[in-house]
């Protein structure tokens, strides 16, 4: 069994181009095969990652469409503004029986009215009543009223501000939801960036743990040589056919692990819904290993307190809280509303002469006075209005609470950069070292100062050193990301993309 897995190896060994090493593995050998061998693998930059999952992932979908719901929602409380016109046609017979005989009389009227609301809250009406009684007895009476009714209120709901409010609201939330939306983006890049890093980091890991394999054959067969030759003892097999074994192991858990992080990143890709998963991703970026020279902290939080979303809804939620307050204040008012009437109705025997006549002597008729209406202790408004600045003070102290986790989180992602950006150094030396220490071993085990399992054990630290300083490159990476979506200017500076 082992001599069978080795020859998969080093059938994997020959056939692998390290600098294209998931493209090209012969996945059909494998147990983790479950890739379509007949489509090219996609070539993926960062960038590329980003853009397709923006543009095909259905969760992101979905938060877009609730955008523009609430869009819809400012068009409704506009419409409360609109000119409305009322239409109404009835006719009816009345029958009755006296002394003369029976008698019918018929009623038909047409009522036709133009009615808005304006932003002061003033309420105007024009219409207009044609009426015609016919009788059976005499000829056809016509009637022809034309009229205008004004309602204004005075004290409750008398102004702009508080006609306004309902239509300011919907657009506090058609602002929330974009703030939403964009937080919802801010995240999911973090986690499409995460993803690709992770699958990186599995390429390269089963890279590595290939050399290590070749490293280790190569070890097990010097050493049966050796053995043969009689130079050193049989006893020293055991440590090398441990470490091919050992290598073995890994290569199926690289394997392994490098298939699920190929899928994650599939998955959010989403590049085919129904079989996302059946094309191999082909990563062409790296790491971000460019030190940064100057970084600024104070710049930082005050992006952060500019464009991180979450502080943006909460301004948001608090100005919304501060129309509630108007609108409870307005509900201790007394309705009073001054109200006039005006209109004038001409009759004749012919419809064609029925048109009021608005002249010295005939004079219209009018109705004029005050609404006035007023809850006694108005407990309820009062209730209102304190649950509203209760409710404000509550939310004036959790955008404090909100601003100060926002620093936190701007300040631990900058000192992660800091520190990531020395470890690149320092796994980069780790390397050299083991890389040092393991040719210093194989010397001296080819001249007998050594043994087997010291040297597979420097193979191995190196293979971890390795695989550290890979770790490193994405840490600083990822670090980088995470200040720039902790300052909210990720989605715009890092990846140069727009939110539309």
């Amino acid at each position: 069994m082992k001599k069978s897995l080795s020859l998969i190896i080093i059938f994997i060994l020959l056939t692998l181009n390290n600098t294209d090493a998931i493209a090209q593995l012969n996945f059909s050998k494998q147990a983790f095969n479950i890739f379509d061998e007949s489509v090219k693998p996609i070539k993926l930059s960062l960038e590329d990652a980003i853009l397709k999952a923006l543009n095909n992932n259905i969760s992101l979908k979905i938060e877009k469409l609730d955008v523009q719901a609430s869009k819809t929602a400012i068009e409704s409380e506009k419409a409360a503004f609109d000119t409305k016109v009322k239409a109404t046609v009835s006719t009816g017979e009345k029958k009755s029986q006296n002394l003369n005989g029976s008698n019918s009389q018929t009623n038909t009227t047409a009522e036709i009215e133009i009615e808005r609301l304006l932003y002061s809250g003033t309420t105007v009406a024009v219409n207009t009543n044609l009426g015609r009684n016919a009788s059976g007895n005499s000829d056809s009476l016509y009637s022809n009223r034309i009229g205008i009714d004004l309602t204004h209120p005075l004290l409750r709901n008398s102004g702009n501000e508080i006609n306004l409010i309902s239509l300011k609201q919907a657009e506090l939330d058609y602002n929330y939801t974009k703030h939403e939306l964009k937080a919802f983006i801010l995240d999911f890049i973090a986690s499409v960036e995460k993803k690709y890093w992770e699958h990186y980091l599995s390429v390269r890991q089963l890279e590595i743990v290939n050399e290590s394999a070749a490293l280790a054959i190569q070890q097990r067969q010097e050493t049966n040589s050796r053995i043969l030759a009689g130079s050193i003892p049989e006893s020293e097999r055991a440590a090398a056919e441990a470490e091919v074994a050992k290598c073995e192991e890994d290569l199926i858990n690289a394997q392994s692990n490098m298939v699920n992080t190929a899928i994650s990143l599939l998955r959010a890709v989403n590049h085919d819904t129904e079989n996302f998963w059946k094309n191999l991703p082909n990563l062409t970026d790296k790491p971000f290993l460019k030190k940064i020279d100057q970084m600024d902290l104070e710049a930082h939080l005050a992006l952060a307190e500019k464009q991180r979303p979450e502080l943006l809804q909460a301004k948001v939620l608090i100005a919304k809280n501060e129309l509630e307050i108007v609108t409870s204040k307005n509900g201790l008012l007394p309705k009073l509303d001054f109200f006039v009437s005006l209109g004038n109705t001409g009759y004749s025997r012919s419809f064609n002469n029925s048109n009021p006549k608005f002249n010295n002597n005939e004079k219209p008729d009018f109705e004029v006075g005050f609404d006035y209406e007023l809850t006694r202790n108005r407990r309820s408004a009062r209730a209102k209005l304190e649950r509203s600045k209760i409710t404000a003070d509550m939310k004036k102290e959790a955008l404090k609470n909100l601003e100060q986790v926002i620093k936190e989180d701007v300040i631990k992602a900058y000192i992660e950069v800091q520190r990531t950006m020395q470890q690149v150094a320092a796994t980069a030396a780790t390397t050299q070292k083991q890389q040092e220490k393991l040719r210093v071993e194989e010397i001296k085990f080819s001249v007998g100062k050594t043994t087997s399992f010291q040297v597979s054990q420097a193979q191995r630290d190196l293979t971890e050193a390795k695989i550290a300083e890979v770790k490193a490159a994405i840490a600083y990476t990822g670090a980088i990301t995470e200040l720039m979506r902790a300052d909210g200017t990720s989605l715009l500076k890092a990846n140069k993309i727009e939110l539309k």
